[in-house]
C-alpha cells in the first residue's frame, strides 16, 4: 500500500510542477544574473521572493540552480561564520 501512495504522490509532484511553469519562468542564465541579489536579501532579513519571484520559482524547478544556490550559501557562511 505504501509503494502505491509512493507513486500517487510522485505523479501529484509532477503534475503540480508541471502546471506551475508559466510563460514568465527565466531560464537558468537569468538566475545566475539575480542570484547574488537573491541571496543577499534573504542573507539581511528580507523577503527576496517578493522582488524576485521569478527566480524562487526557478530555484524550486530546476535542481542545477538550486544546487548553486546552496553552495553560494554555503560559502558564504563559511566566510562568515554563521551557520
Amino acid at each position: 500500500m505504501g509503494n502505491s501512495q509512493t507513486r500517487i504522490q510522485r505523479f501529484r509532484d509532477m503534475i503540480e510542477e508541471i502546471f506551475s511553469i508559466v510563460d514568465e519562468d527565466i531560464t537558468c542564465g537569468e538566475c545566475f544574473e539575480h542570484i547574488d541579489v537573491y541571496v543577499d536579501k534573504l542573507r539581511s532579513g528580507e523577503e527576496p521572493e517578493r522582488v524576485l519571484p521569478e527566480v524562487k520559482t526557478h530555484l524550486a524547478q530546476c535542481d542545477c540552480c538550486r544546487e548553486e544556490f546552496e553552495a553560494l550559501i554555503t560559502i558564504l557562511e563559511a566566510e562568515t561564520g554563521q551557520r
